[in-house]
């Protein structure tokens, strides 16, 4: 398959996702200076409204701590919890004006970082101390509600980000509680991140998938590591590098090859040296190994154009 075959499929794929019609593509392609200046203007109002968005988190994180010994505990939860649920609640506004659109996803990321800091504070000011575990969950918890339910009204792609991001630490945190087994918690999340990010993939928020089938796929990859590492299983982590391979490129995702690529070369690596350390056949024969399944890889490619992509 060409480059061209690629750009196609994903083109295809990006249309059914968003509901776009080909009527809309050929007006956009044929209305190509206006949609120039348009990108232009986009990019530079994205920028503007990120660099704002950071100096206006640096500004209140610098001013809260050079004051933050001199607050008494209100002074220092409103400040924070306060200040997070305010930028959040502008944020909401903002998405119905399109006039300040564009400081939405800013307002949104700069109140998911305040707001669970400020239930911290208020659960260290007020609280007479207990399991950590009951704190991480009282934070995760309020926060998956109140993004999940502005996420279910708003359909904005940063609150798709931020529930899923307190909900691992709301699934890790539980199951920690639980005594369930570290290697055991890390394969359960990192799967549930993989398919996560493939349902992602397949909807109008595909900018998400990236980032969390690296999450994902990093996740599942060391836990089921150290799982098996010194057993009798552990070639079955050269298996699931193989298998995220293969999935990488049925799910057509660059950010999966990567990982799984490097994390083959690194464990190929590791096992030379633990059992072939001074031995000249093992890296001769990973090298007629890998030059043999090329030639397969490109008769598989021949057959599929010449027969079976004929008939289907």
């Amino acid at each position: 398959m060409s480059y061209k075959d690629d750009a196609l499929q994903e083109i295809v794929s990006i249309a059914k996702r968003n509901n776009i019609a080909l009527s809309d593509i050929t007006g956009a392609m044929t209305d190509a200076p206006s949609q120039v200046a348009k990108e232009s203007s986009s990019v530079l109002s994205k920028l503007f409204g990120y660099i704002g968005g950071i100096l206006v988190f640096a500004g209140l994180s610098v001013f809260i701590s050079m004051y933050w010994d001199d607050f008494g505990s209100a002074v220092r939860v409103i400040m924070t919890l306060g200040t997070g649920f305010i930028l959040f609640l502008i944020g909401i506004v903002s998405i119905s004006d399109k006039k300040y659109e564009r400081v939405t996803t800013p307002l949104f990321l700069m109140s998911a970082l305040l707001q669970p800091v400020g239930i911290f504070v208020m659960l260290d000011e007020y609280s007479a101390g207990g399991d950590w575990h009951h704190a991480v969950l009282y934070m995760a918890t309020f926060m998956i509600i109140q993004q999940g339910a502005v996420f279910w009204a708003k359909q904005r792609t940063v609150l798709a980000f931020t529930s899923i991001l307190f909900g691992c630490f709301f699934f890790s945190t539980l199951f920690d509680m639980w005594d369930i087994d570290g290697n055991l918690i890390g394969t359960v999340i990192g799967t549930s991140l993989l398919c996560i990010a493939y349902a992602a993939n397949n909807s109008r928020h595909a900018i998400l998938s990236p980032f969390w089938y690296f999450v994902g796929s990093g996740i599942l990859l060391s836990s089921v590591f150290d799982a098996v590492e010194h057993t009798f299983f552990e070639l079955f982590f050269l298996g699931l590098t193989a298998f995220i391979i293969y999935l990488s490129v049925t799910v057509r995702s660059r950010t999966l090859l990567l990982v799984s690529t490097i994390s083959m070369i690194w464990y190929i690596g590791y096992f030379s040296a633990e059992h072939f350390a001074d031995t000249l056949g093992w890296p001769l024969t990973l090298i007629i190994g890998g030059f043999v399944l090329i030639g397969i890889s490109s008769s598989a490619v021949k057959l599929n154009n010449k027969y079976i992509k004929r008939k289907g």
